[in-house]
């Protein structure tokens, strides 16, 4: 019999874990922090959003870092890295607030501290528990970053209403600051003895991988354009759902999209964990897959208002069902001895490819005054991945 404590303690990570990542996903208010730039210091739209998109870049490439930071050093360390670089981070931004200064505490400082926090947690959460159970506790971490989208946002807005947008930095520096370093408290490793489990192996490349080896890996190569192109999809309707409404639906209403999207991601984090568990990380990346291709069906549907609403909620859904996948895929292919490390190489997908998502809607609407170019473009990064599922069911022989 597993002792009680052993319990209190998982249930202990699982919840400093959730909180970290809750904590980290402040950057997903930047639209509210960018208005108040924009309103309250005379920002140009570009200069307010690039510090959005270097954060993405430097999140991607620092989560290579942090990963193998993390190997090495264990998670509590990463962590409290993370919850005192992102603290300094927003402070910094709140005294060097011009384009420049903002662009590198907030893109450079916070982005970088921001990854080793969020490669840290899944490591930690998903020790404790055996791989039946896996999915779940790793969808339950990663929802509560999707969730935060929708504190956040209100959160932020109410402080650059108080206090202005520089205070408003200041505040959220400090918040993350004791926040992340609180839970950080909490984190730990499992001891031998607590383990209430056998390792088992769970295909013929589930060997304990170091980096290098797993990159040479086809599986971990098709992972890679997976990733990439999954989430290149959901970027590139997170960043202009309000346009899509106006230009292609003429409703003004755009913005309870965003909410919506959030929601049924953060949903869709937990679902997808659980299903995980279920049926298999193969048969989860299906239905998520064909859920993504519905929904751009809908989009380019032509039915109006209804069809974007159920297109928003599916593609939501399904991107962060999909995020709850990759953790699991990696840890049950490579092994969890170099996990952070091989997550943060997978992770570099979304810098190199996702980021482009966004760039490539702007750019064909610009061209064409439409978004259905857009919608055409997702239906083919979906129907690719389709075909790439299919290549890695192959090569792993998984019924």
């Amino acid at each position: 019999m597993v002792p009680k404590s052993i319990f209190t303690k998982s249930t202990k990570v699982i919840l400093a874990g959730s909180l970290v990542n809750f904590s980290l996903g402040i950057f997903y208010a930047w639209s509210v922090f960018a208005n108040g730039l924009i309103k309250e210091l005379g920002w140009s739209k570009s200069e307010a959003m690039f510090p959005y998109t270097l954060e993405l870049l430097v999140f991607s490439i620092a989560m290579i870092f942090g990963g193998r930071f993390q190997d090495r050093f264990g998670p509590r360390r990463g962590i409290i890295l993370s919850g005192c670089f992102t603290g300094l981070g927003l402070t910094l931004c709140a005294l060097t607030a011009t384009p420049l200064g903002i662009a590198l505490s907030f893109g450079g400082i916070f982005g970088g501290a921001a990854a080793f926090g969020y490669s840290a947690v899944t490591p930690a959460v998903i020790k404790w528990f055996p791989p039946a159970r896996r999915g779940l506790v790793t969808g339950i971490v990663i929802m509560s970053m999707g969730a935060a989208a929708l504190v956040w946002a209100p959160v932020v807005n109410l402080l650059i209403g108080l206090v202005g947008v520089i205070n408003a930095f200041l505040i959220c520096g400090v918040l993350l600051f004791v926040l992340i370093n609180f839970a950080a408290l909490a984190i730990s490793l499992p001891a031998k003895e607590e383990l209430p489990f056998e390792k088992t192996e769970v295909s013929d490349e589930s060997c304990e991988s170091n980096w290098r080896a797993t990159i040479s890996q086809p599986s971990f190569r098709i992972l890679w354009i997976m990733i990439g192109l999954s989430t290149g999809v959901g970027a590139m309707f997170i960043g202009h759902l309000v346009q899509i409404a106006e230009l292609n639906y003429q409703v003004a209403w755009g913005y309870l999209l965003v909410s919506l999207f959030a929601a049924s991601s953060a949903l869709g984090r937990l679902a997808g964990g659980a299903m995980c568990d279920r049926i298999g990380y193969i048969g989860n990346l299906r239905i998520n897959i064909f859920l993504m291709v519905v929904a751009m069906l809908f989009f380019l549907s032509g039915w109006g208002s209804p069809a974007l609403i159920i297109a928003t909620f599916l593609l939501g859904f399904s991107y962060g069902s999909m995020y709850s996948s990759f953790p699991i895929v990696i840890g049950s292919l490579f092994g969890l001895e170099n996990f952070g490390i091989n997550y943060g190489m997978l992770f570099t997908a979304i810098g190199l490819i996702g980021s482009l998502g966004p760039l490539a809607a702007a750019f064909l609407a610009e061209l064409t005054n439409s978004y259905r170019p857009t919608f055409l473009l997702g239906l083919a990064a979906s129907l690719t991945c389709f075909f790439l599922l299919t290549k890695l069911k192959k090569r792993l022989a998984v019924m």
